[in-house]
């Protein structure tokens, strides 16, 4: 009994290429954002499928170090993108 339930289990679960796109998959493309205004790289970061939240920080501010697939965090200086992470 037992061995069917884990053999239904693992029937059941979503395979790897059915995954919604995450903000990884999108790290190449950060580098052209860097520069950029806050506003800019937010506005193209929302188009990017799999990123649903975008957090803003300066470089060595505290944050919170939960790691979120979906979120893309943005270390600004002086209103210009100094680095893009996932998490």
């Amino acid at each position: 009994m037992m061995r069917w339930i884990l053999l239904a289990g693992l029937l059941l679960a979503p395979p790897a290429w059915a995954q919604p796109p995450r903000c990884a998959v999108h790290e190449a493309e950060f580098p052209r954002l860097v520069g950029l205004t806050e506003a800019a790289a937010i506005a193209a970061l929302e188009t990017m499928p799999g990123i649903r939240m975008v957090r803003v920080g300066a470089p060595g501010s505290p944050m919170t170090t939960d790691y979120r697939q979906e979120r893309a965090t943005l270390l600004v200086r002086d209103g210009r993108v100094v680095e893009i992470r996932c998490g």
